[in-house]
């Protein structure tokens, strides 16, 4: 069985897309989507219609939520905490893609060729990496302790989780960790659209790295017809600057002062 395995769009309908394509060509039999969708740009709402329309057209997926989906709820009760951009990204969703959105499960537990698998968008609060460098994260590396900690409580043989926006296949204790890296917003200073596939083969797994090219610059202009640098300067340009450079600029807008 082949398996790809995609994470944080966050917007970028793009890379979406890009991604999309690529996969088609590669003889994949099942997706799984491991959440974090929306509010990263202007393209939420293509980005919900295309993963949308793969669920109805294919139906060989399993797609899950993450926590800036989950923004949905503060927004909806009107928290003091919430950007100003994403309200209004909330009300241009509209009611059907933000129904959809709600009703995503935050996990699965599945079973494919005798593994047994647990999608998730982040295993735990422990961190599953090791910050070395929060700017320059390809710097950082694994943590095998905390892996361990978790690889204690785990019931499946294998954890598929999105969220740090990195690479990771390491096995701890008997368990196995993947992360995706993000299709949208790469935090390891390569900035095409990245994605892993999985081969399961007799209970083995064999994964491999699949990077994208895509028009960044098309996304760049996107901000800029939309208004949205004129909106939110500080979020945009930070938003802009990491997916150029795939370098984690969000919440440091005081690095341009």
């Amino acid at each position: 069985m082949r398996i790809a395995a995609v994470a944080d769009i966050h917007s970028n309908h793009i890379a979406f897309e890009a991604v999309l394509r690529d996969i088609e060509n590669r003889d994949i039999d099942m997706i799984y989507f491991l959440g974090d969708y929306i509010f990263g740009g202007y393209g939420s709402n293509e980005t919900v219609d295309l993963l949308m329309n793969y669920q109805k057209q294919c139906q060989k997926s399993f797609i899950i939520s993450g926590n800036i989906d989950e923004l949905i709820t503060p927004i909806e009760d009107n928290a003091d905490w919430i950007y100003e951009i994403n309200r209004q990204i909330y009300d241009e969703l509209g009611i059907e893609r933000i129904s959809f959105l709600k009703s995503l499960p935050s996990n699965i537990l599945i079973v494919e060729e005798g593994v047994s698998m647990h999608l998730c968008h982040n295993p735990s609060e422990v961190e599953v990496f090791i910050e070395v460098d929060s700017l320059r994260r390809e710097n950082n590396i694994s943590n095998i302790v905390g892996l361990a900690e978790i690889a204690e409580h785990m019931e499946s043989d294998v954890c598929i989780f999105g969220h740090y926006h990195l690479f990771m296949d390491e096995e701890v204790n008997g368990k196995r960790f993947i992360c995706p890296s993000s299709i949208g917003m790469p935090f390891n200073g390569d900035p095409r659209a990245q994605y892993i596939i999985l081969d399961i083969l007799q209970g083995n797994i064999t994964t491999s790295r699949q990077y994208v090219e895509y028009d960044r610059l098309r996304l760049v202009e996107g901000f800029d017809r939309m208004g949205y640098f004129e909106k939110d300067d500080n979020w945009s340009m930070n938003v802009v600057t990491t997916i150029l450079t795939a370098h984690n600029y969000l919440g440091t807008q005081n690095f341009r002062k």
